[in-house]
């Protein structure tokens, strides 16, 4: 890569805009960006939620690795595209309310920071999709409760 233009744009998405460099809880913080940028930008329909999901999954993938070769370090702390994606999994085909909102965050920061045996496991696959694919599993696992709890209530 020797393109500079194209590693400044491939750390900037890759780091949540710059979020991934903040001392402070980056992963948080970019899981936070996750659902702005859901509830600002997709809509309710499903087919769109659906196209969403997968196109962002294999662009977060691509540039995952991409920034892993430019960081020369395995899923390197400053790549938090991860957490966006895993927010927007944890918020696909709910209501957008305030309480699936803050319900999913917490349930999301608890499996993505506490992996369970499986989602630690699925991390250690190569590349992006490794870093990828251990906050899916986190997203879809705490989407699985909240619709659960959607159905009870």
């Amino acid at each position: 890569m020797n393109n500079s233009y194209v590693k400044k744009m491939i750390i900037f998405l890759s780091s949540g805009f710059g979020i991934g460099y903040l001392k402070f809880i980056p992963g948080t913080l970019s899981s936070f960006l996750g659902i702005i940028l859901w509830e600002l930008f997709i809509p309710d329909n499903y087919l769109i939620q659906i196209i969403y999901l997968i196109v962002l999954t294999i662009i977060s993938i691509l540039l995952s690795s991409l920034a892993e070769q430019i960081y020369k370090k395995k899923d390197d702390n400053r790549i938090v595209i991860d957490e966006i994606l895993g927010m927007c999994f944890t918020l696909v085909f709910l209501p957008k309310t305030l309480f699936f909102i803050i319900l999913g965050f917490i349930l999301f920061r608890i499996f993505d920071i506490k992996k369970i045996s499986f989602i630690y496991d699925i991390q250690k696959f190569r590349n992006g999709i490794g870093i990828i694919l251990d906050d899916v599993l986190a997203g879809m696992l705490a989407n699985t409760i909240l619709h659960i709890i959607w159905m009870v209530i």
